[in-house]
């Protein structure tokens, strides 16, 4: 079975498991009368959403499944009993079973997973209600927004984490926790982490090397200057002496590693590389890989590669649509977020299929799937898969969903970067959706 088919037909186990209805519930008492929106049909609804508005996208998906007309209160009271980890959890089963069932598709850099980590502000439905849960570290703000952080594979292009949490909440906690979370799940491979400016900490360095827990980040120009400055090649080992003024920050934060550095003194020694992006401008980057594995050209690939995961916030937001939240909730916040990352995957995972058909022989460029019609496509009709019993029947539905995302192929544009959206105003009006 191909790991496209697998993750739609794995994801339908654990949604229509009794266990997962107890678990997955907010309260114990919910869920246990037949309604026209029972636990299934509120969890495909949510992966179904499509950005339109509330009322059209009840309508299609109880045109999709033949159900009964549904009233929007309706739906928002089901919806309510939901705990959207559900989807988190899904997507996390399925990429523990993608790197241990499907080893001749994962992609590998140099034998690890390559993964970064990146945040990025999501639009919410702006009321007060969102404003005073979100807003806190920014309350003279006028729109509400929420922090979201991801860790990305970036070479099998699948979100590995999600963490929502309120606006510029800080990126360096989101990221300690995505890779506590992943080390959790005993992945077959190891893992590089790899993060922009503002991810490097001493701290985070410092229990890093001292487990060979891989990361690459860049450090801001201020960070370690008067150490950098005296580097006489682009690629050294610095030394990180100890300061108090340094890791006096950490004592109230960080108390176990203040003590142990006030006990030990310890130096720091990282590698520095330094880069030029294609502006020629000058990037630096701190690292524990080892110079004989991964050399001066290797550092140099690997960072680029980082940037897929501006491509799939990118996909996220303009193909999928993921911030046209369909309630001021924080629960349904969590479930809209939460099944488009689990969507996405699902969406990744049949084009990463279809491209291993394309062959690349018959055109002058590199050729790709086009990702946006492929989330057209599955979001058409993976539900309508799902819910389908008859299994020669639905082996059709794969194959012609295959057929049809592997139509549109476009060619590949290399070190192609999506400006950040820094408007202050909401898109995606919570009164003014489309119906189409």
């Amino acid at each position: 079975m191909i790991y496209s088919k697998y993750s739609v037909t794995n994801s339908k186990d654990i949604v229509y498991k009794k266990e997962s209805k107890i678990k997955y519930r907010t309260q114990e008492s919910y869920f246990t009368r037949d309604r026209k929106m029972p636990f299934d049909k509120v969890v495909l609804y949510g992966l179904n959403k499509r950005g339109l508005t509330s009322k059209m996208e009840i309508e299609d998906f109880t045109d999709l499944i033949n159900s009964v007309d549904v009233s929007s209160p309706a739906v928002l009271k089901q919806r309510l009993k939901l705990n959207g980890r559900i989807y988190l959890d899904i997507m996390q089963t399925n990429l523990v079973d993608f790197y241990e069932k499907f080893t001749e598709d994962v992609k590998l850099f140099h034998g690890y997973i390559l993964t970064a980590i990146d945040g990025s502000d999501f639009e919410i439905p702006n009321t007060k209600k969102t404003r005073d849960e979100f807003n806190e570290y920014h309350e003279e703000e006028l729109v509400a927004r929420a922090t979201v952080s991801n860790m990305f594979d970036v070479l099998n292009h699948y979100v590995m984490d999600t963490i929502i949490e309120k606006f510029d909440y800080s990126e360096r906690k989101m990221a300690n926790e995505h890779f506590k979370t992943i080390k959790k799940l005993e992945l077959k491979y190891r893992i590089i982490r790899t993060g922009d400016r503002g991810y490097s900490g001493i701290v985070d360095m410092y229990y890093s090397l001292k487990t060979d827990d891989k990361f690459v980040y860049r450090l801001k120009k201020s960070d370690f200057k008067k150490y950098i400055q005296n580097m006489k090649t682009n690629d050294e080992i610095v030394t990180i002496p100890y300061e108090y003024n340094r890791i006096r920050y950490y004592k109230d934060e960080y108390p176990e590693f203040y003590k142990t550095m006030e006990e030990t003194k310890e130096d720091i020694k990282v590698r520095i590389v330094k880069i030029n992006n294609k502006d020629g401008e000058e990037i630096i980057l701190v690292t524990n890989l080892e110079e004989d594995k991964f050399d001066y050209n290797t550092m140099v690939e690997l960072y680029k590669l980082r940037w897929e995961i501006e491509t799939s916030y990118h996909l996220l937001k303009e193909s999928l649509k993921i911030e046209t939240i369909t309630s001021s909730f924080k629960t349904i916040i969590e479930q809209d977020i939460y099944s488009q990352m689990l969507a996405f995957n699902i969406i990744r995972a049949f084009a990463n299929d279809a491209q291993k058909e394309i062959d690349q022989t018959k055109y002058k460029y590199e050729m790709k799937i086009n990702m946006n019609m492929a989330v057209g496509f599955v979001k058409k009709m993976f539900i309508l898969i799902i819910i389908e019993e008859d299994r020669s029947k639905q082996d059709e539905m794969f194959e012609l969903l295959m057929k049809k995302i592997s139509k549109y192929i476009v060619p590949v544009k290399k070190d192609r970067h999506y400006p950040r959206n820094k408007n202050k105003k909401n898109k995606y009006s919570i009164n003014k959706r489309k119906a189409f």
